[in-house]
């Protein structure tokens, strides 16, 4: 069965594939996943003189012609869903086949866009045990566990409850850090025999950007340097905003 992407308009192809990239790139893909997805879409819609450009915050895509089309989107907030990849990542290879018109795929993409996220409360908790865990899996015991979970659950508390404020990442992460270390260094007061090195190092775990240093390293080795070199550099920057948090606190009280 022939896709019914041929029998679009160029502008309906193009559209189509600038939301399938837009949702990809906002949901933490890496940059060549985006691309290979947009020209993968285009290529059905019969377009084969197609370039698409894609970074961190930018995409790009049109016809390498001086009258053909093109479209631009500027990101300007990211965030990690694994769903939402995998389902437009598997919606971009049933395009062969794809029998649904353009109002129908633009219904279907629209639905992805606008899915709810998470409860705030889920985050906060899961959070909160990830980084009770990881203090036991650096050596912890019931009372590192105990303070780090208190530590990463307070500081995702507070970063989503400032989040209609739309701070930066980098403060996002430096304020986390330092609650996570005083939240520690109070519940030491109430039990000295906790190791406080660890349950700071646990607590501070769900904070960096792992995802985004591996995205980095994935868009080096397929040839993407810009968008390597950015999110690499992202993800240094974010984990100096929780070294940053972690070492005001310390310098604070133990001057």
């Amino acid at each position: 069965m022939k896709s019914t992407l041929a029998s679009m308009s160029k502008e309906q192809v193009l559209k189509i594939a600038l939301t399938a990239g837009k949702i990809l790139l906002v949901s933490g893909a890496e940059t060549y996943r985006v691309e290979d997805t947009m020209l993968r879409i285009c290529h059905e819609g019969g377009m084969h003189t197609i370039a698409s450009f894609c970074t961190p915050s930018l995409i790009m895509i049109g016809e390498e012609t001086m009258e053909g089309a093109s479209l631009m989107y500027r990101v300007t907030e990211r965030g990690t869903d694994l769903t939402l990849i995998s389902e437009v990542n598997s919606m971009s290879f049933q395009m062969p086949h794809w029998n649904k018109s353009f109002q129908d795929t633009m219904a279907m993409l629209a639905e992805k866009t606008m899915r709810k996220p998470r409860p705030a409360r889920e985050d906060i908790f899961w959070s909160g045990l990830a980084g009770g865990f990881f203090a036991v899996v650096l050596g912890g015991g019931v009372l590192e566990f105990a303070a780090a979970f208190l530590g990463s659950l307070f500081s995702m508390a507070f970063v989503k409850a400032l989040s209609p404020f739309r701070p930066s990442n980098f403060w996002a992460t430096t304020m986390a850090g330092a609650i996570i270390c005083l939240t520690v260094v109070l519940f030491r007061k109430v039990c000295p025999d906790m190791v406080m090195e660890l349950a700071i190092a646990g607590g501070a775990m769900p904070w960096l950007p792992g995802m985004a240093f591996t995205n980095g390293i994935r868009d080096f080795m397929a040839g993407d340097l810009l968008s390597g070199t950015c999110r690499a550099g992202e993800a240094i920057f974010l984990v100096v905003g929780v070294a940053v948090g972690i070492a005001t606190v310390l310098g604070i009280l133990y001057m």
